[in-house]
């Protein structure tokens, strides 16, 4: 299905471009036609996703990455897309609903309580929206069309950081069997083995202006204070926004209940212990 439709969707944008030079009529044929294969492949990603939803317990994120890549194969389109549906997922669509990752897949272990980011969510809002208003009425004055454009940028702009803070409450850090994950939202995470952490210090502020290592992953904005910093035997790849990745020896990072995560990695590191199933 996935590159047979790819393919056949491209050749009928080519025909589409074709016919608007040469066929009026068949323009519309042809519009009508698109229209159909598109909608066919968006409500069969969906039917995939709502499939996956019934049999597995993951959650949004790594359910709509499985749907994707099993239909249309790893590429930075996907990608892109991965990233969109997570922004309008978590915006819109996830205030009723009551994560149940923390009930069902281990530990969980909360990091935006007594973060700054719900207070960097609120002012950078309050700023875009300013800055639209103010922008659409100056460039409505000299371009109605750009000045559209400019506004639905800043909406969706709203919609990202809304997005961010949403799945920072539905994404915790997990400590699953022998693994832990280390997550920043939708923007990127981390799965260690537990046995291939080498040690785990109290982290230090960073200073105005320093530059992380590019073998860091910190897991955190730089207005809060990171708690903890695990170093490991062996690099392991961070996976961030927009199918970006890299190989990191050392994670940083914060929880609402430090203590208690550092005594949960403690303990499995020690005696192998498994940690139930609890519910932050």
């Amino acid at each position: 299905m996935n590159i047979k439709k790819i393919i056949l969707l491209l050749a009928l944008g080519l025909l589409l471009f074709l016919s608007r030079i040469y066929l009026s009529d068949l323009f519309w044929i042809v519009i009508a036609i698109e229209a159909c294969i598109v909608t066919y492949i968006i409500f069969s990603v969906i039917k995939s996703i709502i499939g996956f939803k019934n049999k597995s317990r993951e959650d949004f994120n790594i359910n709509i990455r499985k749907v994707l890549e099993q239909k249309f194969g790893k590429s930075f389109l996907i990608e892109f897309v991965i990233i969109e549906l997570n922004v309008f997922y978590y915006s819109l669509l996830v205030w009723f609903k009551k994560s149940r990752t923390a009930e069902q897949n281990g530990k969980a272990f909360t990091y935006h309580r007594s973060s700054e980011m719900k207070t960097f969510i609120i002012v950078f809002a309050i700023l875009i929206t300013g800055e639209g208003i103010l922008f659409h009425y100056l460039l409505q004055k000299w371009n109605e069309g750009i000045a559209w454009i400019f506004t639905i940028l800043n909406v969706y702009g709203l919609l990202y950081l809304v997005g961010f803070y949403n799945s920072a409450k539905h994404l915790p850090h997990m400590i699953t069997q022998e693994k832990m994950i280390i997550r920043l939202g939708f923007q990127s995470n981390i799965t260690i083995d537990i046995a291939n952490i080498e040690q785990i210090n109290r982290a230090k502020e960073i200073e105005l202006g320093m530059k992380i290592p590019k073998t860091t992953y910190y897991s955190l904005l730089k207005l809060d204070t990171p708690h903890a910093e695990i170093t490991l035997k062996e690099p392991v790849e961070m996976r961030g926004s927009y199918g970006m990745r890299k190989m990191v020896d050392k994670v940083v990072f914060r929880a609402d209940d430090r203590d208690e995560l550092l005594k949960e990695i403690k303990l499995v590191m020690t005696s192998g212990y498994k940690p139930h199933a609890t519910q932050k």
